[in-house]
């Protein structure tokens, strides 16, 4: 009797696991590159793998500066392209691969990859990218006629998708670099094989979408800027571009209106308060500075005791609140600093706020005094 999962790694060996952050840095480098690619090591790969789904090649491979250029030019000739088959040359095969090296594998190869976060996740910042690019890029249609034609001659087919299911960003596909690792490092190639090409494609280009007759594939960022956490961020000028002339601003992983980092003396207390969303709200205070927001009257005094003072704003839906500390330690000039520390607005004192910095309770919060 053939038994339907069978353990060929059950632990790693010693130079195994020393590959482990090789293959990570790799791969986080490779989300982060700004470098040209190499098309024609991108366009190989295609060949690759659309053989390796059962497909024929497709008979042109159109290269764009950047995701929306791309997103432009499929939208007008997708009529033309034959069926989008990102299901069968990214989906499908991905997990064919995952399911045969999830019955190879052992509970203590999985704990070492988890425990390679660059390689087992990718970094916040691309989650922000692909919000950007498939935000921007869904509004790509094609003209007028071209659209009411399809209704006629393509009725059933896969035309209607959006760029987001048709499209893939290799900077999010984590996945790769797991399973890239387990196939050339861990012994299991031939769980892998189908994907060599889709590796090959995935190192030598940012953006596809894969139909019939028609690849589209692009160039990498030509500007990319994260912050230590690893979200998108850029306090001047954009976080984002691509060659095409498209960029994105982002403020610790949010996207923002260009206008908040370009233009930020624009903020106010009344443009803060005129705001709709929570999340660019919290932004625009944390660029205009907390102290400024309370200074010019955006907060209110709640209370005060030892510890600090709690500020707070409330609006329709949210609250904001901060509490404002001292500096233990004098400045050279014999000053002491003022610190404003956000903090969840059901605080109701300040030692509670300052207690939650610590994460801890009130009641245990002990500070030191200073002499």
């Amino acid at each position: 009797m053939r038994l339907l999962s069978r353990i060929e790694l059950a632990s790693l060996s010693q130079p195994q696991k020393a590959q482990l952050g090789a293959y990570a840095s790799r791969w986080a480098r490779l989300r982060l590159s700004t470098d040209r690619v190499d098309r024609a090591a991108a366009e190989d790969g295609v060949q690759k793998l659309y053989r390796a789904a059962g497909l024929k090649p497709p008979t042109r491979i159109v290269w764009s500066e950047g995701p929306v250029a791309a997103a432009h030019a499929w939208a007008r000739k997708r009529d033309q392209a034959g069926e989008n088959v990102r299901a069968l040359v990214i989906d499908m095969i991905r997990r064919k691969s995952e399911v045969a090296t999830d019955r190879a594998i052992g509970l203590n190869v999985r704990m070492a990859i988890a425990a390679e976060p660059d390689l087992a996740r990718a970094a916040p910042f691309c989650a922000s990218i692909d919000e950007a690019v498939i935000r921007d890029c869904e509004r790509a249609r094609p003209v007028l006629r071209s659209r009411i034609a399809n209704l006629f001659r393509f009725s059933g087919r896969r035309l209607g998708l959006g760029f987001g299911q048709s499209s893939i960003g290799f900077h999010s596909a984590s996945w790769l670099g797991v399973l890239q690792y387990l196939g050339e490092v861990c012994g299991l190639s031939h769980h892998t094989s189908a994907l060599q090409g889709l590796f090959q494609v995935a190192q030598n280009a940012n953006w596809m979408i894969p139909h019939e007759e028609t690849c589209w594939l692009t160039e990498r960022p030509t500007l990319l800027r994260v912050d230590i956490s690893g979200r998108l961020h850029a306090a001047k000028g954009p976080a984002l571009s691509y060659g095409d002339g498209w960029s994105a601003f982002a403020w610790k992983g949010v996207l923002v209106p260009s206008w908040l980092i370009e233009q930020p003396e624009f903020i106010t207390v009344r443009s803060i308060a005129a705001a709709h969303d929570p999340q660019i709200r919290r932004c625009m205070i944390d660029i205009l500075t907390p102290q400024r927001f309370i200074a010019e009257g955006g907060a209110y005094r709640v209370s005060q005791d030892e510890a600090g003072i709690l500020w707070r704003q409330r609006w329709r839906w949210e609250a904001w609140a901060a509490v404002e500390v001292i500096n233990g330690t004098p400045e050279p000039d014999g000053t002491y600093k003022h610190y404003f520390l956000q903090v969840p607005a059901t605080m109701r004192s300040p030692r509670e706020a300052v207690a939650w910095t610590y994460g801890l309770p009130e009641h245990r919060y002990r500070p030191v005094v200073r002499t």
